[in-house]
């Protein structure tokens, strides 16, 4: 399976939008929760270690997709472990972005119905948003990345809002400094990783990309963005609730905007969850992207029906997560299906690719 000719080929920038705002786009809205339960006030040095793995992972995924420059992850899997194999490993990833963009949408649909519109219909919401995936996964790779650049644009202008926390900070709950121990560490990077999964999406954009070798570059710089944004979203919280009060605090960003005041606009938290689609819509455009195309490989199904397929489940499973726990549930099982697949696996495939090639080469200068 050959990528398509017609597709005009993206520039390596684009990727920094992409996996910057994929990162960013579901778990900014109240990861700082989880982390620093995990970890207390130390919490932001669990995101600084767990961007340095991430950049490992990446630099591997991205050596990696340079044996294969025109391959995607899922015709490599095929060619490395055959056809039934192969496919198993493939229908992992299928289902790992199927599920992450599910988790996406319910978490903004939970939103939408916690300070938006209370009495809206799941089904009704997630219909509208069904709509929107059909529109954008159908105008292709190029369509999608737009979208992501776009939305992130547009998005830059709410890191202002995080002004007005620190007219209200206790610095001096920072400290001691690196009090936590190291099994409090391991906990908290292990919370840090659902916020941090999007990076992954590498593998199957790598082959749109004209200007190959600049994608190492933009991919780190993309986790580099993320790590930094989510230092600062984190010790904002730690400095401005309590410790207990951030326990208890669902969704510390969204917090904020109340506290935002403007002569012109009242409740500036309406606008600010309503604005906060713009980049959450580009997160489930290219999930769903990558699921689908690999519902191509895997069941040999076009990949326009299996976008109808995937917006027919979401709206059939409106009602299916009831609470918050029942989203935060799935985040954190997604979180640990992360640790393996865009974690640890990344190094075995490297290594194996590596190997591969190394033996080939020898058998070529043999011959």
């Amino acid at each position: 399976m050959k990528t398509n000719k017609r597709t005009k080929p993206l520039n390596a920038y684009v990727l920094f939008f992409i996996i910057s705002g994929t990162q960013l786009g579901d778990p900014a809205q109240s990861f700082q929760r989880n982390v620093y339960i995990a970890a207390g006030h130390d919490a932001w040095v669990c995101m600084i270690l767990n961007g340095l793995l991430v950049s490992a992972a990446l630099y591997a995924m991205v050596k990696t997709m340079g044996v294969y420059p025109e391959k995607d992850l899922y015709q490599i899997h095929q060619e490395l472990f055959g056809r039934w194999l192969g496919k198993l490993f493939n229908l992992a990833f299928v289902l790992y972005f199927f599920i992450f963009c599910f988790t996406v949408l319910h978490s903004y649909s939970e939103v939408v119905h916690t300070w938006l519109f209370p009495d809206m219909n799941s089904w009704l919401f997630n219909t509208l948003m069904s709509l929107l995936f059909l529109y954008g996964v159908t105008g292709g790779v190029q369509v999608i990345a737009g979208f992501a650049v776009v939305s992130f644009i547009l998005w830059l202008w709410v890191f202002l809002l995080y002004y007005f926390p620190w007219k209200y900070a206790q610095v001096d709950q920072l400290l001691p400094l690196f009090e936590t121990g190291p099994g409090q560490i391991v906990k908290g990077m292990r919370a840090a990783t659902y916020p941090m999964l999007g990076y992954e999406l590498v593998y199957f954009l790598y082959p749109f990309i004209r200007d190959k070798h600049n994608v190492q570059k933009y991919s780190q710089l993309a986790v580099a963005f993320t790590v930094f944004t989510y230092c600062t979203l984190l010790i904002n919280a730690i400095v401005f609730y309590a410790g207990e009060q951030l326990k208890h605090t669902v969704w510390a960003t969204y917090s904020w905007y109340k506290i935002a005041q403007f002569p012109f606009l009242e409740r500036f938290e309406i606008v600010g969850a309503a604005f906060w689609m713009i980049l959450v819509l580009p997160n489930n455009l290219v999930l769903l992207w990558a699921s689908t195309r690999g519902m191509r490989s895997v069941f040999k199904l076009k990949q326009k029906y299996a976008l109808y397929a995937c917006c027919l489940i979401f709206v059939l499973s409106s009602e299916l997560l009831f609470t918050h726990e029942d989203v935060e549930w799935v985040s954190n099982l997604l979180g640990e299906i992360g640790v393996f697949l865009v974690w640890l696996y990344p190094f075995a495939l490297f290594a194996l690719v590596r190997w591969k090639n190394g033996r080939a080469k020898k058998k070529g200068a043999e011959a």
